[in-house]
């Protein structure tokens, strides 16, 4: 087992808005997000309906109708099937807005220079030097954000806890989300219990299809077998690729909160360890 006692401690945490365009669209209509089934949908001008794309769709429609952003309109169940399911054009200006007003919400918790906007839904906030001030626990903290950010936009939010910015979006990615609190804590010390856990390759925060098929094919086929892998194998096999990704699950768990976060749109390998 890796010897974490001199990697860095931080608290860091990764906040998602829950299916933000589609929540946003659903409060725009005075609705419950968590209890509508709606979709958010594109359609090119002058192209056929069903060619139109779903942008987002709210955790309703996700569960009770299968949907899934980049879907197509024609792959939506016909309408006899779905009399609930509604469906509405996208507002881009509107994401816009609730996005800045988040970000101001971060702001009463932390400096600038310690909240780093992954994308337009998702942010991450360095709490180490200010999360006392907020409440006797990170737990009462996070609660305490994700009630500010309902209260003042009717938005849900889930946040993963970490010690570096890495466990933080995995904690809110594999546990978070999937839990009635929206709220998961993965410590260094427990990268067995909830890394190695980690079955599907392309669960993990920046890897993608290829990359787990191309692990795949010299026998690595979840995050345990990736933790116990010889990094000179995957060097010699995907380079620098996978490296990085064994320092991520294996010698050490770390990405500097320091560095500039890289947005969604970079690849992930980027980033030092």
């Amino acid at each position: 087992m890796y010897d974490y006692r001199y990697e860095p401690h931080r608290l860091i945490f990764m906040i998602d808005n829950k299916s933000f365009f589609a929540s946003c669209e659903a409060l725009r209509l005075g609705l419950n997000p968590m209890e509508t089934c709606l979709a958010v949908v594109s359609i090119q001008p002058d192209s056929c309906w069903g060619s139109g794309l779903i942008m987002a769709a709210s955790p309703l429609a996700k569960k009770k109708y299968g949907l899934h952003n980049v879907m197509r309109v024609r792959q939506l169940p016909p309408k006899w099937k779905a009399p609930d399911l509604k469906l509405v054009e996208p507002h881009m200006n509107l994401y816009i807005k609730r996005s800045v007003q988040v970000l101001d919400i971060f702001r009463k918790y932390a400096a600038n220079e310690d909240i780093h906007m992954y994308s337009i839904d998702e942010g991450m906030i360095d709490m180490t030097d200010s999360w006392k001030l907020f409440g006797n626990g990170p737990y009462y903290v996070a609660r305490k954000i994700q009630k500010d950010i309902h209260d003042a936009l009717g938005l849900y939010t889930t946040c993963g806890i970490g010690e570096n910015p890495l466990l933080a979006k995995l904690a809110m990615d594999n546990s978070a989300k999937h839990k009635k609190s929206m709220l998961a804590f993965w410590h260094y010390l427990d990268v067995p219990d909830t890394i190695w856990k980690i079955e599907k390759l392309e669960d993990v925060w920046g890897i993608n299809t290829r990359t787990a098929n191309r692990l795949r094919k010299i026998g690595i086929n979840n995050m345990y077998d990736l933790a116990h892998s010889s990094p000179y194998l995957l060097k010699k096999n995907l380079e620098l690729l996978v490296n990085n990704y064994w320092q991520k699950v294996g010698a050490s768990t770390v990405v500097s909160s320091d560095k500039n976060i890289i947005p969604k749109v970079k690849a992930m390998v980027t980033l030092k360890f």
